[in-house]
């Protein structure tokens, strides 16, 4: 992971990076606290903006869930966090954009259901580099199939693929697969101890299939190697993070398994797919956007 580097964004640039995030429809995370049965209640929600006045933003929320315990924020304040990618000589990397709000509007429909919040957005907000791929917190419910197993020799024919996919299956591993996260660039997944221990020369074969992914898409396949492992993530066995190093292409006409270099730039196809997953695990790693007398002077000039 690429070190964080902070700092401010002011005015003009600031909306302009509102602006970008509507244009590229990317995905907002707003954290807000609204008066629900005459109690402050904290609710997170996950959505897009459909339209900004400089710092005046509409959002439209796509899922929303309601934190338990009681609120420590002032009513109809809120936090966003979102982030926007920029090219560079060096490729393309990912910036996070954080920082305080106000809620000026609730818009509901008629049977009283929130249909969107106008938000008025802070002058300046913290912005830091973030990791090149975002990674998104998994659960089995999010997984179709999905495996890894160890390998002497990376597989060279669809038959010797079959095999190793039916061996894996045939062994009493969890199917799918207990995943921590995903991202097009690797993953974290709990395996039993005796896999999780073999040394770091390895190459595992990891496959999946996440429920999002169209039912005609091929399944995705990687070689990957081994990161490191944390007993702490996961109820049983040992967390294994992995690199991909190489996906299969499943559209080469070779006789032969193709498998492309992809450890520069990480997997094209299943970022698309992650892309449908709206949480994301980029906004755990920050620090909350408190409001403050000094963010309130910031969001009432």
């Amino acid at each position: 992971m690429t070190a964080p580097t902070s700092y401010c964004l002011w005015n003009s640039n600031t909306t302009e990076a509102f602006s970008r995030a509507m244009r590229q429809r990317v995905t907002v995370r707003i954290k807000c606290c609204l008066p629900r049965e005459g109690k402050p209640t904290d609710i997170v929600m996950h959505g897009r903006l459909r339209n900004v006045e400089g710092r005046e933003v509409l959002f439209v929320p796509r899922h929303a869930e309601v934190q338990q315990g009681k609120s420590k924020a002032e009513e109809n304040t809120c936090e966003f966090f979102f982030s926007l990618e920029q090219r560079e000589e060096s490729g393309i990397s990912r910036m996070g954009y954080q920082g305080p709000g106000m809620v000026l509007e609730e818009v509901k429909d008629e049977k009283g259901d929130l249909r969107s919040l106008r938000l008025r957005l802070a002058r300046s907000c913290a912005v830091r580099q973030m990791r090149r791929h975002k990674r998104v917190p998994w659960n089995e419910d999010r997984s179709r199939l999905a495996g890894i197993t160890p390998l002497d020799n990376p597989p060279t024919t669809r038959a010797e693929l079959k095999d190793l996919l039916a061996q894996y299956y045939a062994s009493s591993h969890p199917n799918p697969l207990p995943l921590i996260n995903l991202s097009a660039g690797g993953a974290c997944a709990c395996l039993p101890d005796d896999i999780s221990a073999i040394t770091l020369a390895s190459t595992y074969l990891f496959f999946v299939v996440p429920n999002k992914a169209a039912g005609s898409d091929p399944p995705y396949i990687f070689l990957s190697k081994k990161m490191g492992t944390c007993k702490s993530l996961c109820d049983q066995g040992t967390a294994l993070r992995l690199l991909f190093t190489e996906e299969l292409d499943w559209f080469s006409q070779s006789p032969h398994l193709k498998w492309d270099d992809i450890l520069a730039t990480g997997s094209e196809r299943l970022q698309a797919c992650l892309e449908l997953y709206d949480d994301t695990e980029d906004e755990e790693d920050e620090a909350p956007a408190e409001i403050t007398s000094a963010s309130k002077s910031r969001l009432t000039a």
